[in-house]
């Protein structure tokens, strides 16, 4: 499988794909590209998840790049981001392959607010890249390092604290909610002690960095062996974590899981509704206003997000999927909230990027303020079937492909509405189907249908895969 180079930045099997000289490369292309913008004598965050190999990804880019870098150590994602804004670093680098299996790892490039850089940038960076020629790693630091790991870790909890606010701090103590915790040895740890001050009880699993013990992707099969951990904790509900800590998916004591949708739609219904002074209080949010009661998702998220925010008086915005495009919609908007229901982690201002222990923290607070368990609090919402499907496909037919995919819908008269490299179609206000290539895995092309009816939204998806299967032959 080659380096993967995406809006998320590059991630590959380490030695074999990525290695020290690779990651070097990357590094000085994007400090390249950062001098050019701000000039000399920079300062970079950087960071990394728990994988064995990000010690020497650290060594390498910090050998190779004459720049002072502020080392903010084994952390979550959001907590580096965080770190980035807190420092006045010009931008970062976070080591890590996120979701993927420990063999991986990669590098994300951020911008000075935090945020990963935009596909444009990604692209001059990837573009300086491969100009570089025989750039090779000194023996001898160049580079001015300041370990400020215990200093931001601390800043990242009191963040995620006032966010949630007194008032909520106080319900979740009396309300007793327990829940078990499975970071799978990955940046995440860091949640449990977060998560204790905030006034949940909270079992660990797989606490031990870097002892992965299941798969990193945090998912139904993964996660299923928690439910028998919840029966026998006696815990409200679980959570896992991928290895950097930006996902936070959650399992229900029968073993089901909550769609990243529903995740979405939770914290949606928490920040909307909520009467705590934390950030969004300070900037005046009153209910029966849309002012400022906008949240972004991306073209694939389920309507459930969207009938939630609108019963709440909010409104919806999409855009294209990855986090760069949610997160700069948001700050165009002003939104008090975004997200990508496919993955289950909101974004969350001041934060550039998911956050699974902040959105973890928010539905704790919800529970408390509503004095019902999860459970009952999904059954209350708006009920929606939500497929997915993977499909191989040849990326030399992606042109003639979605070519093939808008004559057919267009030819049925079904409403036809692109956004970046996405096709969505509407079936209806209530269901639509979505196709795009994946970005991050080579040869997939993902499709998605939603509906609240359960056949409707079965019947769209055995329609796209014959569209999509017949595209792919013309």
């Amino acid at each position: 499988m080659p380096l993967i180079e995406s809006l998320s930045g590059i991630r590959g099997i380490w030695g074999a794909d990525l290695n020290e000289a690779i990651a070097a490369k990357y590094a000085s292309a994007y400090l390249s590209f950062l001098s050019k913008r701000i000039g000399k004598g920079l300062t970079l965050a950087i960071g990394m998840d728990t994988r064995p190999s990000g010690h020497l990804l650290k060594n390498a880019i910090t050998e190779a790049l004459d720049c002072n870098f502020i080392d903010v150590g084994m952390a979550p994602t959001p907590a580096i981001e965080l770190a980035v804004r807190e420092s006045g670093a010009d931008g970062g680098i976070i080591m890590t392959a996120s979701h993927n299996e420990p063999a991986y790892n990669g590098l994300k490039f951020l911008r000075k607010d935090g945020a990963v850089l935009s596909e444009n940038d990604m692209q001059q960076v990837i573009g300086i890249c491969g100009k570089i020629k025989g750039l090779r790693i000194r023996k001898s630091r160049l580079s001015k390092i300041s370990d400020k790991s215990s200093e931001l870790s601390g800043k990242y909890g009191k963040f995620v604290l006032d966010f949630i606010g007194k008032g909520s701090i106080e319900k979740i103590k009396k309300s007793n909610i327990k829940i078990v915790l499975d970071p799978n040895g990955g940046a995440g740890i860091a949640a449990k002690e977060i998560l204790q001050k905030l006034g949940a009880d909270i079992a660990g699993v797989n606490m031990e960095p870097g002892v992965f013990g299941r798969k990193v992707e945090p998912d139904e099969d993964s996660l299923f062996y928690l439910s028998n951990i919840i029966r026998e904790s006696k815990a409200d509900f679980a959570v896992g974590l991928d290895c950097d800590a930006d996902r936070a998916e959650m399992i229900l004591p029968d073993g089901s899981i909550v769609s990243g949708h529903y995740i979405l739609a939770l914290v949606s219904k928490y920040i909307l509704s909520s009467n705590d002074k934390n950030y969004y209080n300070n900037k005046n949010i009153k209910n029966n206003e849309y002012n400022n009661k906008i949240v972004v998702v991306n073209d694939a998220t389920s309507n459930v997000v969207r009938e939630v925010v609108e019963s709440l008086n909010g409104r919806i915005i999409e855009t294209g999927v990855g986090e760069i495009n949610v997160v700069d919609e948001m700050l165009r908007q002003d939104a008090v909230l975004g997200g990508e229901g496919s993955s289950a982690g909101a974004i969350i201002p001041p934060s550039r990027c998911r956050d699974g222990i902040l959105t973890t923290a928010c539905v704790l607070a919800l529970i408390a303020n509503e004095g019902k368990s999860l459970s009952s609090i999904i059954k209350e919402m708006p009920k929606y079937y939500t497929l997915k499907r993977k499909l191989a496909f040849n990326r030399k037919n992606h042109d003639s492909m979605i070519d093939g995919i808008k004559k057919y819908y267009t030819k049925n008269n079904f409403k036809i509405r692109s956004l970046s490299d996405s096709i969505k179609v509407a079936a209806g206000r209530n269901s639509f189907v979505w196709f795009r290539a994946s970005k991050t895995e080579s040869g997939v092309f993902r499709v998605i249908a939603d509906s609240d009816n359960k056949s409707t939204a079965e019947s769209l998806m055995e329609d796209a895969i014959k569209v999509v299967s017949n595209a792919g032959k013309s």
